[in-house]
């Protein structure tokens, strides 16, 4: 049982190995996209961008087929220290600074009226914002987003099973530096590199469990989500309320309980489109679009669904930008549209030319239905009704308005749904393979959002043109007091199902006894029957072990596979096919039901048990 208590520790070591070399990138990716951002808005910022930006990097790596634990960490090693010379280098003469660097000196006092009076407004208004931050409810806000890391913390494995296959995908990455079946099978998976990659750096760097790490990663990374919206949202003076608004959805919070963390991790980039898209064309800047694309390229490395998501805020900015009369923000705009135009057909490109002719068979897929309808009722319910509200009391502002059309195409995407089951029009089977239970993962952060802008009563907004004189009805005092307890016993209330559920072990993929029997499998060679369900696939085989079940996650391509023959030679004792590949050992779970088969076979016999799981030898002359 050592393997398995080992998974009980917190593994704390294991987050500081990502925080460590992500928060000087960060922290000067937030110094550039917001150059008024002070300490506490940066330190909000900082781990969000700077996980996006590691995983974009890692991705990146794997994907030019160059990625190891070295490459990983010299690249990173460089990263740090171009974020170190971007804070750091200043000309002496103040014409030759960037525009964020005149930002940030006019936010400490240096007056640059002269040079752009514009600067000097905006500078003026981030002073009122900060002025106005209530920092008891963002002291608050911080401890409600520290709940994401409860989970890790008090358990040794997630719940849900798609964590199975991203800790199959992380091994691989950290043995095999590529996603190549495992065991005894050939062929290789299809899937965003950036999440399983960054995993099996840190299983490979510090000896952990790939689950482990793939439970950790995820966990982490809805944390520094939550900061990072905090502080993107702090800049129009809402970042308290995010949070608070957050707590009135199960969307993401439920995709992280079902272990679907690639998804959750690339709403990170809508951490860097709030941050520069919720504001007037005319004050979005060239560094401001460099860091959209990037944003867009390591989202894309993530996950699609964010990359998405994130396409659609571009275009709503764009949409309304295009309504300004004036000639210089039009320009901008058409900058922005070539911009949003060459990713869009990039993305195009590589969905028609690489995944789509892969798809020709698939049909178009809704397990749960319409995404649009009852599921997106289901897990953004009050969410939703405050976001209407909002959104009607928000609808003559500029802030308003772009969120409300963002909101509007996620819902109009969702239609992909109601085709379920058209077939050989390879194009839409990957869109709703790409958009699979987006009612959990699409619709949260846009109507937080807008909640929060509504919710803040010192929010920063842009009302539309000819309505500078109007603003919005905000809620009571009492009102918003009532709205912010009612999170907090949200809290309390989720706080304690996990507290609850951490002892239910059935709710696990696999049982305590599934992974301490593996230990067994140390000095053992050759093929390793194991059951082709979440139990069976062994992510931590040792050298030399060659499994036969392999998980089906994203485009899996397979040239043989040896499952479907292994079984077939245990239910008729085919001795041959046991002699010829050398398969000597089986592996099964009290989960399962081949233990039943192997325990009345005569040529079989038990080797190690551990509650109900089974290491199993061959004995090929019978017992």
């Amino acid at each position: 049982m050592k393997a398995w208590l080992a998974l009980e520790e917190p593994m704390l070591g294991e987050l500081a190995l990502v925080v460590a070399p992500s928060l000087l990138p960060g922290w000067a990716l937030a110094t550039v996209l917001d150059g008024s951002s002070d300490r506490l808005r940066k330190g909000l910022l900082a781990p969000a961008l700077g996980l996006l930006l590691m995983f974009g990097v890692s991705g990146a790596l794997l994907a030019a087929n160059i990625w190891s634990e070295w490459t990983l960490v010299f690249a990173m090693v460089g990263v740090n220290v171009l974020a170190y010379r971007t804070i750091n280098v200043r000309h002496q003469e103040v014409t030759k600074w960037t525009r964020w660097q005149r930002l940030e000196a006019a936010m400490n006092g240096v007056d640059l009226e002269e040079i752009n009076p514009a600067l000097e407004l905006e500078a003026e208004q981030q002073r009122l914002v900060r002025s106005a931050r209530h920092l008891p409810l963002m002291a608050l806000s911080g401890l409600l987003a520290m709940l994401a890391l409860i989970s890790p913390m008090m358990q040794s494995l997630p719940f849900g099973v798609d964590w199975v296959g991203f800790a199959m995908l992380a091994q691989q990455a950290a043995t095999a530096g590529e996603f190549t079946l495992s065991g005894a099978n050939q062929g290789f998976w299809t899937y965003p590199p950036a999440f399983p990659s960054l995993a099996g750096w840190i299983s490979l760097t510090t000896s952990a469990d790939a689950g482990r790490a793939v439970f950790l990663l995820g966990h982490y990374s809805l944390f520094v989500l939550l900061l990072g919206l905090m502080g993107a949202m702090d800049r129009y003076g809402a970042g308290a309320q995010v949070m608070l608004a957050m707590g009135y959805s199960l969307a993401l919070f439920a995709k992280v309980f079902d272990s679907g963390y690639p998804s959750v991790a690339s709403q990170l980039g809508l951490v860097v489109g709030l941050l520069v898209l919720l504001r007037p064309s005319q004050d979005r800047h060239r560094h401001h679009t460099l860091g959209l694309v990037v944003a867009v390229f390591c989202v894309a490395l993530v996950h699609p669904t964010g990359a998405m998501y994130l396409a659609l805020l571009m275009l709503s900015h764009l949409v309304h930008g295009l309504q300004v009369e004036d000639e210089d923000t039009r320009a901008l705009m058409r900058t922005m549209a070539y911009v949003v135009s060459g990713l869009v057909t990039l993305g195009m490109a590589v969905a028609l030319l690489v995944f789509a002719p892969r798809l020709f068979d698939e049909a178009v897929f809704s397990e749960y239905g319409w995404q649009g309808g009852r599921p997106m009722l289901v897990y953004n319910g009050p969410l939703l009704v405050l976001g209407l509200w909002a959104g009607m009391a928000l609808r003559r502002t500029l802030e308003g308005r772009i969120l409300i059309t963002w909101f509007a195409s996620l819902w109009v995407l969702s239609l992909v749904h109601l085709i379920e089951g058209l077939r050989y029009i390879p194009v839409l089977s990957l869109m709703s393979y790409t958009l699979y239970s987006m009612a959990l993962h699409a619709f949260h952060v846009p109507l937080a959002a807008l909640v929060a802008l509504w919710w803040s009563p010192s929010g920063r907004l842009t009302p539309v043109e000819g309505l500078e004189d109007w603003s919005p009805f905000r809620p009571p005092p009492a009102l918003t007091a009532v709205m912010t307890v009612a999170v907090m016993v949200g809290a309390g209330a989720a706080g304690a199902v996990a507290l609850t559920l951490r002892s239910h072990e059935e709710l696990w993929a696999a049982s305590p006894g599934d992974l301490a029997v593996r230990e067994a499998l140390d000095g053992i060679e050759g093929v390793v029957f194991t059951e082709n369900m979440h139990w069976g696939y062994v992510w931590n085989a040792p050298e030399g072990v060659l499994t036969t079940s392999i998980p089906s996650l994203g485009l899996v391509h397979i040239d043989n596979s040896e499952h479907p023959r292994a079984s077939l030679a245990i239910y008729y004792n085919n001795l041959t096919y046991m002699r010829e590949t050398g398969m000597n050992h089986a592996l099964t779970s009290p989960l399962g039901s081949m233990q039943w088969e192997l325990a009345s076979s005569p040529y079989w016999e038990v080797l190690y048990t551990v509650d109900g799981a089974t290491l199993w030898r061959h004995v090929p002359n019978g017992s």
